[in-house]
């Protein structure tokens, strides 16, 4: 008897346990399966929040240098670079961001745009957040390497003199910190996907002729872009197009922009 009465309650403990083990897992599914496919209309305000909370709290902070910096002014020399894990933080989460938005399903696209100062002030945002990604990332290295030269761990440093190392760290942060800007803004045209500042401010390049843009031509299209973005009084004027939404950068590379719906 004493057998029988403990086999069916031992029986059920297990059985609460893997109830409770398949629960927890089917919510927890259940919530990457809602963070996976989060839409644009979505996506958009959580890049805007981290964005806000970023530069408040860089506001708010005491000055520092993120990434490496490496001057020499009047014959004086500067090397400071750093990192720090609040703005790590905010690195990883604007790169799943970036990610999610990559995948999310394409949106439905609405008239062209004719404006180009909502484009402005998307490249700002753009640069922003990637600033905001990839330069705490980019000071990992030349804090790791000040941690073993002095055998002192600071979280970011500012030195007036000059070591052993210091040229090879800037081209070697250089050499990151280039091809990851290019990426953050040419990625989204070959996916067909907004930047993450278009999908703030509501709209989407897209190209003349409906075919998925090469990496080649989205590299170029960047590259150009910045040049766009330092002459941006001149958009109004060169080769515009407001109705199909469209300035010179279009032109050259059969591109829009068009409203997200």
């Amino acid at each position: 008897m004493r057998c029988t009465s403990t086999l069916p309650v031992n029986f059920t403990r297990r059985g609460f346990e893997w109830n409770g083990l398949l629960n927890g897992s089917y919510k927890s599914g259940r919530i990457l399966y809602a963070v996976a496919v989060m839409g644009t209309k979505e996506l958009r305000w959580l890049f805007l929040a981290v964005l806000v909370v970023a530069l408040f709290v860089a506001n708010f902070s005491e000055p520092a240098t993120f990434g490496i910096s490496q001057q020499w002014t009047n014959g004086n020399y500067s090397f400071a670079g750093g990192t720090h894990p609040v703005a790590l933080i905010f690195a990883v989460i604007i790169a799943v961001l970036y990610l999610l938005l990559m995948i999310a399903p394409p949106v439905d696209l609405g008239e062209p745009l004719p404006g180009v100062l909502r484009r402005f002030l998307t490249f700002w945002l753009d640069f922003t957040l990637a600033m905001i990604l990839l330069t705490p990332i980019m000071g990992i290295l030349p804090t790791l390497t000040e941690w073993n030269r002095t055998g002192a761990f600071q979280w970011h440093f500012e030195r007036t003199l000059h070591a052993p190392g210091d040229g090879w760290l800037t081209a070697a942060g250089f050499i990151f910190f280039i091809p990851g800007l290019l990426f953050y803004f040419a990625f989204p045209l070959v996916r067909r996907r907004p930047s993450p500042g278009a999908s703030i401010t509501g709209y989407q390049i897209v190209t003349d002729d409906g075919i998925t843009m090469t990496t080649r031509t989205a590299i170029l299209r960047t590259l150009l872009g910045f040049i766009a973005a330092c002459g941006a009084y001149l958009a109004p004027f060169i080769a515009r197009d407001r109705k199909r939404g469209k300035f010179w950068l279009d032109t050259v590379f059969g591109t829009r922009a068009m409203k997200l719906r």
